[in-house]
């Protein structure tokens, strides 16, 4: 049952413009037709208020019909919270378009931060650096504006890490704990923004400059194939720079003496002010080694080693890294030699070239000696127990198998012979070394001669035979492997 109120002025409403909503007890003014809170029919109240006021004598029943129509006219609670607190609402198929589009763009955003993390950043730029990608400058940013970066520029950094890849691990490892590599050649930084959201990292490259140094006029500077200058007297330094640093082929052309000589170098440029000397030098030394081994001096063929075991080398070009090899031919094999870096201390001297594994000429000289010091004295007691040298090495361990070998058996038949063969009252061995070669799995060719020198009761005789023996390294000393068939070279007597 609704209940006819008044509208009640406020206490503190002396100007008689502010009242109370009869039906909810808002405050409103005079001029509201509906109440702002309820939507009550403010104009209606007030004139249903007039005419009670003015017929109080009209009947109960009057009171009643007029109490009911005015109530009649007046909208439910219901329906004027339900038309005052009604809001616009979307389609659902606009709902599901906003819920996809707001998943789509925090998807986005995710992966982007994932993508663009630095350290995915780095890992994609670790990655072209080495394969040399194309693009790869959009990678790298620098301070200095003469510094033109660009694939090819880069290139030389991309040759660096190719031939070291250790350099390669330790230069990403060093950018992803920190901002800068140690040489303080580069840094990790960032450059801007990626679709304004994500930090832009790129490396920065620290230019560098080095020095080129010639003594001689007339000689032309190239650095990867491309002219940097033209040497104008005896003593010329260029400046070169700004470069990225990498590995760079330096070269030095010029005539000297009729003879366009060369100086060439492969440089791994990473310090500032560097300086390179590819001076014109020549250099003229003497290679001793086996005969017929091809002596090759950085990589290019000198000649052969004569017969006499030395190769001259002449008015050669010299730089602080010439490396001198040798290559020698076994069978179908052919057997290198430990390199030998020749230094300036080596001019019109002779150099020697070795083999690993080889004995040396002294060495081999010292061996046989203490070899037939064995024999003889086995020869000349017949004793197993004196067949040994002066430091008391047995005969069998000369060979390898020991008394198994079938030369070191041949040897011991030889010895005992002479010793039992009355006619021969002694016996001289004197070996002499020829040479020694390679051979394959780092053995040794010996080639020698012994001089057999017999005494008898009538004469002296002189016997001369060669042996090829095969050794092969064994801790600090070496084993005969096999020994090749005596060849006579001649035989006479004293009295010849």
């Amino acid at each position: 049952m609704h209940f006819q109120q008044k509208l009640y002025r406020a206490a503190d409403d002396q100007g008689g413009e502010r009242r109370f909503c009869p039906n909810c007890g808002q405050a409103v003014t005079a001029s509201d037709e509906f109440c702002g809170n309820c939507g009550y029919n403010l104009l209606q109240a007030a004139a249903s208020q007039e005419t009670t006021a003015t017929s109080t004598s009209s009947s109960q029943s009057q009171s009643t019909a007029t109490t009911t129509q005015s109530t009649a006219t007046q909208p439910t609670e219901a329906t004027r919270t339900a038309n005052v607190n009604k809001q616009p609402t979307l389609p659902k198929w606009a709902w599901i378009t906003i819920i996809v589009i707001v998943v789509l763009i925090g998807g986005a955003y995710l992966f982007g931060r994932n993508y663009y993390s630095r350290a995915n950043q780095l890992d994609r730029d670790i990655s072209a650096l080495k394969t040399g990608k194309k693009g790869l400058a959009q990678q790298f940013t620098t301070s200095d504006p003469s510094l033109k970066l660009t694939d090819k520029t880069l290139q030389p950094l991309v040759n660096r890490f190719k031939s070291n890849r250790q350099s390669l691990a330790t230069f990403q490892s060093q950018l992803r704990t920190g901002s800068m590599t140690t040489d303080g050649l580069f840094e990790y930084t960032v450059t801007g923004k990626k679709w304004l959201l994500f930090d832009k990292y790129q490396i920065k490259v620290k230019p560098l400059y080095a020095k080129l140094t010639t003594n001689r006029s007339g000689v032309q500077l190239k650095i990867n194939g491309k002219s940097v200058g033209s040497s104008n007297s005896n003593y010329y330094e260029h400046k070169f720079g700004p470069y990225v640093p990498g590995n760079y082929q330096l070269l030095a052309s010029g005539t000297v003496n009729g003879q366009l000589l060369q100086n060439k170098s492969t440089v791994y440029l990473h310090q500032n002010n560097q300086r390179y000397d590819l001076s014109l030098k020549t250099i003229s030394f003497t290679v001793t080694g086996t005969p017929k081994t091809t002596v090759y001096l950085n990589g290019k063929s000198q000649g052969q080693i004569g017969s006499d075991g030395t190769l001259a080398i002449k008015e050669t070009a010299w730089s602080s890294n010439l490396e001198l090899t040798g290559k020698y031919k076994v069978g179908g094999s052919t057997v290198t030699s430990k390199t030998r870096k020749i230094s300036q201390s080596d001019a019109d001297g002779s150099v020697s070239l070795t083999f690993p594994g080889v004995m040396s000429k002294s060495t081999a000289s010292d061996y046989l000696t203490g070899l037939f010091t064995a024999i003889s004295n086995y020869t000349d007691s017949g004793d197993l127990g004196d067949a040994s040298d002066d430091d008391d090495k047995n005969l069998d361990s000369y060979f390898v198998d020991g008394t198994a070998n079938s030369d070191y058996q041949g040897f011991m038949t030889m010895a005992k012979g002479y010793y039992k063969n009355d006619g021969v009252l002694s016996v001289d061995y004197s070996p002499s070394v020829l040479s020694v070669a390679p051979a394959t799995k780092q053995q040794s060719q010996l080639t020698y001669d012994v001089k057999y020198d017999f005494e008898n009761s009538k004469d002296e005789r002189i016997q001369v035979f060669r042996y090829t023996a095969t050794l092969e390294p064994s801790g600090d000393s070496y084993k005969i492997v096999k020994i090749t068939p005596a060849q006579k070279i001649r035989a006479y007597t004293s009295t010849d």
